[in-house]
């Protein structure tokens, strides 16, 4: 009837009014449902959290709800949550706290009839929009929340273990996170945090554990930048950070944190720091490791001072060597991260550098520390408390610019250039075994030279053997004065090999030092060039000139005696090696004469 276009006027529009009444009756009591649901929903979602373990000590605060029972999702509105100011109950052993406050908290997929009925909160996945959130760390080993609690920590004579919970997801998305840590007095800030994971299983047994289980686990953010008061670093910021695990079983109690994972990996950009006196800077472009692969890469790190040498030497009374430098790139491979984890040991396959630029800076004006004793490399990886082996390390494109500030004020540099370097079998775990090490480089950008060292893990002492190739002697002039007073004025090196041991307080050996158009100039007292010549004509009367002296004759070998300065290390022995060996040559000893003499005789009845 009500389709018939025949109908009375009157008719039709009567039935449109009784509709539209419908209509409206309908969208009313949907609506007073639906603001009674969401009503329902609000205290029943309060229930719920005070209820529960973090209830007991946190407040949860929230001013509008909005629920979709179609989709099972709740939209919750200005939401803050803080430490409760009189806690339900007392938990002497929660020592950290975490406040967040945020626009809008989504819970997705959930038992809304549930949640009503019994005020259990039982849903899929949680997401954080944009909050302000605030940890402040007050341990080492910080806790947040209440465990299954026994009597004596409860304090009201219960005894109550939570439920176990499970979690399909959750996200927390563009955080600014602010970290407080009380005990270190550190306070980081981070732009953008991101925190998400999946499979959250939670459970808890008598003996007062929490036992999680996370299928994954990923957190990143844009920027972080904080200070600290207490620590070596002052100021550290870095950029798009990222660690993520899988598979993490974790278990924790009130003084202890046990995990595992199946993989992890990690990278930061733009790491940047200030040590806390603003001496030096620390810098470096990217790091990413990976557990499954067991690599780590570093890529352009930088250690540089902001001050002058002269600055940084004047907080030190004694004669301090300093080091500066960039590197290109570090890599290492096979390494064990369950061993350095799970039993603070260090074992790794490979270490490799590339493009490596430091400075070396020491100011010799200053007194030396008679207590100080450098030791040798063996006897520094033996003081490591924890287990090491690091099996090789390689370094290509070494460059080394060796600075000393000399007693009367001069400066003497030292060039290492296009250096390469391979040590291996550095570890504590060998005493019978040596730590070798052989490296190549040119001095001065000319001087092409190699060693070999071998460091003795059970004694103090290392075995040293190298070879230079043919130079001319005033280009190794800065090397020469700056441990002597002898200038070359001409000659050239054809070659110069030697071997030896070092001990404790000496190092000998033999060295074969072949040249020829040896001049040499010596300078006694700087200020008297009159006295200097006559020193150096005199001086170049009694040297040989050539070694050796005629194309029949062998070479003159010699052997050297070098006494250590005991208040500087294994690099300086070396030096003094060469030099005592070279000045034997030239001018050798009663003893070297008599063996060359011998080495002739033995060439004259072989031909």
């Amino acid at each position: 009837m009500t389709n018939n276009p025949n109908a009375p006027l009157k008719t039709r529009t009567k039935l449109g009014i009784i509709l539209i009444s419908v209509i409206v009756i309908i969208l009313t009591a949907g609506f007073v449902i639906y603001i009674n649901i969401n009503k329902m929903l609000s205290k029943a979602l309060t229930n719920a959290f005070e209820s529960s373990p973090a209830g007991e000590v946190y407040e949860l605060k929230f001013k509008n709800l909005r629920a979709n029972p179609l989709q099972g999702s709740i939209s919750v509105l200005d939401v803050s949550l803080q430490r409760r100011e009189s806690p339900k109950k007392s938990y002497p052993y929660i020592n950290s706290w975490i406040t967040l406050k945020t626009d809008k908290l989504v819970l997705e997929n959930v038992d809304i009839l549930l949640l009503l009925r019994a005020n259990k909160l039982l849903l899929e996945k949680i997401a954080i929009i944009s909050p302000d959130l605030e940890l402040d760390l007050n341990s080492q080993n910080p806790t947040f929340l209440p465990f299954g609690a026994s009597k004596s920590l409860v304090g009201d004579g219960e005894n109550t273990v939570p439920e176990a919970y499970l979690l399909r997801e959750f996200e927390l998305v563009n955080a600014q996170f602010r970290l407080i840590n009380s005990l270190k007095n550190r306070d980081f800030t981070v732009d953008n945090f991101n925190l998400s994971f999946k499979e959250l299983d939670i459970d808890y047994t008598e003996e007062e554990d929490e036992l999680y289980f996370l299928r994954e686990l990923e957190i990143s953010l844009d920027k972080f930048s904080g200070s600290t008061k207490e620590d070596a670093l002052q100021q550290v910021n870095f950029s798009d950070f990222r660690i993520k695990f899988d598979s993490v079983d974790a278990r924790k109690n009130l003084d202890t944190l046990i995990f595992n994972f199946q993989n992890f990996t990690s990278g930061v950009h733009d790491l940047d720091i200030q040590t806390r006196d603003s001496l030096f800077h620390i810098t470096m472009s990217s790091f990413d490791l990976s557990y499954r692969d067991q690599t780590i890469q570093l890529e352009e790190m930088s250690f540089k001072p902001n001050v002058s040498n002269a600055e940084i030497q004047r907080n030190y009374r004694f004669q301090h060597t300093q080091f500066s430098g960039t590197v290109g790139l570090i890599n290492f491979s096979g390494v064990n991260f369950d061993s350095l984890i799970y039993a603070n040991s260090l074992f790794i396959e490979e270490v490799s550098l590339d493009s490596i630029s430091a400075l070396i800076y020491k100011d010799n004006t200053k007194a030396k520390d008679l207590n100080h004793f450098p030791k040798y490399l063996g006897q520094l990886v033996n003081e490591i408390k924890d287990p090491v082996r690091i099996k090789t390390v390689k370094a290509t494109q070494v460059n080394v610019i060796n600075e000393e500030r000399k007693p009367d004020g001069s400066l003497a540099r030292v060039h290492v250039n296009n250096g390469t370097l391979e040590a291996k079998n550095i570890t504590n775990l060998a005493p019978d075994e040596l730590l070798t090490i052989q490296a190549g480089a040119f001095l001065a950008g000319k001087v092409e030279f190699s060693l070999n060292l071998a460091f003795s893990y059970s004694l103090p002492q290392f075995a040293f053997d190298g070879r230079l190739l043919q130079f001319e002697l005033t280009e190794i002039n800065p090397i020469i004065k700056a441990y002597s007073p002898i200038e070359f004025k001409a000659g050239t090196a054809d070659e110069i090999k030697f071997s030896g041991i070092a001990q404790s307080t000496r190092s000998g050996g033999n060295l074969t030092f072949r040249y020829h158009d040896l001049n040499i100039n010596l300078e006694v007292n700087p200020k008297e060039n009159w006295i200097n010549s006559i020193v150096s004509f005199g001086a170049n009367a009694i040297l040989r000139t050539n070694n050796p002296a005629a194309a029949d004759q062998p070479p003159r070998s010699v052997k050297f005696l070098a006494e250590r300065d005991m208040n500087k290390g294994f690099v300086n022995l070396i030096i003094k090696s060469i030099l005592d060996g070279m000045k034997e040559t030239m001018n050798p000893s009663k003893e070297n004469r008599r063996e060359f003499k011998e080495a002739k005789n033995d060439a004259k009845n072989d031909r």
